[in-house]
């Protein structure tokens, strides 16, 4: 039962494509149940995780992974269709492109591993899912109510990203500006 967490993990990077393909051919019930099967699939592999003390590396990666590539493929399709405007697709992206580039670069130039996310952070992924789901349900069932939560939700959405954004640079600033840490020997990544 250890493989269980890693397995529901796998199961949210498999529906990235399925979801991509129900979404083209406009079949956005279908989707939605997907997406909330992903979600509870990251609430189990969690639940499990701790249930079983599964830890190691692998969860680590493999968990968040599968969050943002279910996340980041969301949004692009989204966007393609123009179920969600263009520029709240390149505000998300380009917020992800500058954080995880601003990442590795002071992972490579001095050493930084620390760079963990914050409360806006998180914020601002939480309103990326309402969002989502929000679309999905307004594309689901085309109600005035869900129309107005799914525009309540852009609005929130668009504010948390760009101020995450800038809170993410601001810190990359500061650990840049902190004396670099000292290399280890055979660490990876």
């Amino acid at each position: 039962m250890r493989w269980l967490p890693h397995f529901l993990s796998l199961l949210r990077l498999v529906a990235a494509p399925i979801l991509v393909w129900l979404l083209v051919k406009s079949e956005f019930r279908a989707s939605l149940g997907v997406v909330i099967l992903a979600g509870l699939t990251d609430w189990l592999d969690g639940f499990a995780a701790r249930r079983l003390n599964v830890r190691g590396k692998l969860g680590t990666i493999l968990d968040p992974l599968a969050d943002k590539i279910l996340l980041v493929t969301l949004f692009v399709i989204l966007g393609v269709l123009r179920l969600i405007p263009l520029w709240m697709l390149f505000l998300a992206i380009a917020r992800d492109v500058v954080v995880t580039g601003g990442a590795l670069l002071l992972r490579i130039y001095r050493n930084r591993r620390e760079f963990t996310p914050s409360t806006l952070g998180k914020v601002s992924t939480f309103f990326q899912l309402v969002l989502v789901f929000l679309t999905l349900l307004y594309a689901a069932f085309p109600l005035m109510l869900f129309l107005w939560l799914k525009t309540t939700a852009l609005v929130l959405c668009g504010i948390f990203t760009a101020l995450s954004w800038r809170e993410y640079v601001q810190r990359g600033i500061e650990m840049k500006r902190a004396p670099a840490l000292p290399k280890t020997s055979g660490g990876t990544l």
